[in-house]
């Protein structure tokens, strides 16, 4: 603090840092109370979620996992798609959270969703940790609080989350955002280690995508240090490197082993939707989408003011990070004055310090734009060998990896701003592009938050699935240990029945999860279909056929009792056997 000549006292530096910290938190949770409502965040709320596509998916693994046995590994979901013998990676799920709350599952409400707060907490730490990252970057005070607020604002992040693509782990972008300020301003010793190894371990407890953002991030800081040290012939610092990288990778691998990530029982074959799922070279100013969550709507343009165009590739919704007008205005403004005021000197020392990441930052953009390479209506075919289906099968949606390129530009422009431009200048600059973000996404912004205020509101007094409310059903799955679901490919019908298996703690043999399809889910049921045609039914078993002449099949055998419930035949073995 120091003291002002009319008496007041001016908080110190650090204070102010502090305080933009926390207003930026409070900024991002404020607009996701705005966007989401409490009606999503209430973590007792969660009949909404049967009107979702992946956030019931995430809910319902969740809600199976608390209830199922411990097991090694620890994200084991045996009972919950017993064909698949997944894990609580492959439903999404968020295993970071879903391991410890399963440690206190006992206290907590029944149900309990925490998809709705995880979009809530991630608005809060991709605005905190912006303003981090800005601060070490040169930025006073307020501008990274404003900074914070455009990052909160970024289109990528909102058309992620529930209400829209609905991968709310993949929101989790103040992981890129803290990697890349651990690279571009590194600092030496242990601290800085454990750093890294903290973000690694907490991306792939997240999501794998993440994560591979972040471990090549980590890479190419390792690079850059390692670089040095080789040339600096600091032999010790290089076997120290060496020996953390090991430790790195090791740890992580056995994490990945610990959460279930090679757990995986359906083979879902080589076609993996690389080169259809990625992005156009023009993605960051193309606010243009085919996402599905917009089909049938008036919306077709993220942007109220630019109408963009449509990419010859449908599937590339999954790689579209267009900035929002409010960053390309200020984006462009920070450039202009930088070539005004930027000595040549400062570009050589930047290019000298940070060209190993830049390069990864562009290889992984590269990587992003898949084996079609897309400029407005052209496509280039540019095959890739064969032998990188090892890489490409698991990085399908290969357009989201993007995302580390895009931000740091966005920090580049802030460091140009904060440099360059005066200080009140740089921050009218901002306060106008954030106006200017807000009225360009508005619409969108809309039509998220009055679907989920419509959803929330139709599924508050009942169930959305007539099956639900079904009390035959209800009756015998109190007295079942299993719920065949047949011939297991109707992914619409098969949501009720998850819900059931989930909130009675029965087992199923089908779920969903991350890269299923409907054919190979039918395959790998082809057994449990041949058994029931034959009239082979279990005890304590509820069979459920969405196929009419399976389900004739096994109705005309003597021992089953069928009826039907919402298009279903739900059969059982009768209690007279």
């Amino acid at each position: 603090m120091r003291l002002a000549d009319d008496g007041w006292v001016a908080p110190s530096l650090a204070v102010r840092k502090a305080a933009a910290l926390l207003a930026a938190a409070l900024g991002g949770g404020v607009f996701a109370f705005w966007l989401y409502g409490w009606g999503v965040i209430n973590p007792a709320s969660v009949r909404w979620l049967l009107l979702e596509g992946d956030p019931f998916q995430h809910y319902i693994g969740w809600e199976a996992f608390r209830h199922d046995e411990w097991r090694w590994p620890l994200g084991s979901l045996p009972r919950f798609g017993t064909t698949i013998d997944a894990s609580i990676v492959f439903m999404d799920a968020i295993p970071l959270l879903a391991l410890p709350l399963k440690l206190v599952s006992a206290w907590l409400p029944m149900p309990f969703q925490y998809q709705g707060l995880v979009m809530l907490f991630n608005s809060m730490l991709n605005a905190l940790v912006g303003a981090w990252v800005a601060q070490r970057l040169g930025a006073k005070p307020l501008l990274s609080f404003l900074f914070a607020i455009l990052i909160v604002l970024s289109p990528i992040v909102i058309m992620r989350g529930i209400g829209a693509h609905g991968h709310e782990a993949l929101t989790a972008h103040w992981l890129v955002l803290a990697a890349l300020g651990m690279a571009l301003l590194p600092r030496s010793g242990w601290t800085r280690e454990l750093a890294w190894l903290g973000l690694l371990l907490a991306a792939v407890s997240i999501h794998f995508y993440l994560f591979f953002m972040v471990g090549v991030i980590w890479a190419a800081a390792w690079i850059a240090s390692a670089q040095r040290a080789f040339t600096h012939r600091q032999m010790a610092q290089l076997g120290r490197l060496c020996a953390v990288a090991v430790i790195n990778v090791a740890l992580v691998l056995f994490v990945m082993l610990a959460l279930g990530y090679f757990q995986y029982g359906l083979d879902v074959g080589r076609e993996t939707g690389f080169g259809y799922f990625s992005a156009e070279w023009m993605t960051f100013i193309n606010p243009r989408s085919e996402a599905w969550f917009l089909a049938g709507t008036e919306l077709f343009s993220g942007s109220r003011v630019l109408p963009g165009w449509l990419s010859p590739i449908a599937g590339q919704y999954e790689g579209q990070a267009y900035a929002g007008l409010g960053m390309l205005a200020w984006g462009l403004s920070a450039v202009t004055v930088a070539l005004r005021r930027m000595p040549g000197s400062a570009v050589s020392d930047i290019s000298r310090e940070h060209a190993t990441l830049f390069v990864a930052l562009v290889m992984l953009f590269v990587f992003a734009l898949g084996d079609r390479w897309v400029i407005g209506r052209l496509v280039w075919d540019i095959p890739y060998p064969d032998w990188t289906q090892l890489i490409t099968q698991y990085l399908r949606s290969s357009g989201r990896l993007v995302w580390p390129l895009f931000y740091a530009l966005l920090l580049a422009a802030l460091w140009l701003t904060a440099r360059f431009m005066s200080a009140r200048m740089g921050i009218v600059v901002l306060i106008i592009a954030i106006w200017v973000q807000w009225s360009d996404f508005k619409p969108l912004n809309d039509f998220i938050r009055d679907g989920l205020s419509s959803r929330v509101a139709d599924t508050r007094s009942s169930f959305p699935y007539a099956t639900l409310e079904d009390p035959r059903l209800a009756a015998l799955v109190d007295q079942s240990d299993a719920i065949y679901f047949l011939p297991g490919g109707n992914m619409e019908r098969l949501k009720p029945y998850l819900w059931l298996a989930a909130h009675n703690d029965v087992s199923i043999n089908v779920a969903y999860f991350a890269r299923s399809n409907s054919e190979a889910l039918e395959i790998a049921n082809r057994s449990y279909v041949a058994q029931v045609s034959r009239g082979e039914l279990l005890p304590s078993t509820l069979y459920v056929m969405t196929d009419s002449e399976l389900a004739d099949k096994v109705c005309d055998y003597s021992q089953a009792v069928c009826f039907n419930s919402d298009g279903a035949t739900v059969a059982t073995l009768s209690s007279n056997e």
